[in-house]
């Protein structure tokens, strides 16, 4: 059971070490002084209530 965990720690550590290289690879060039948009809290914090349902549910589901 310990490899078990142990592999699983290792493949998700070396899945995040791929997501983060492969956002910095396809990061835009720098647009310097580009018009900035207001930042939209009602988008964030409904997307935030989404994925807390979800992880809920999924929590529930599993148990």
């Amino acid at each position: 059971m310990k490899t078990m965990k142990t592999a699983f720690a290792a493949a998700l550590a070396i899945g995040g070490t791929a997501l983060l290289s492969s956002a910095a690879m396809a990061a835009g060039a720098d647009l310097g002084n580009a018009a900035k948009q207001a930042t939209n809290w009602h988008a964030i914090i409904m997307f935030v209530i989404f994925v807390g349902m979800t992880l809920g549910i999924t929590y529930w589901a599993a148990g």
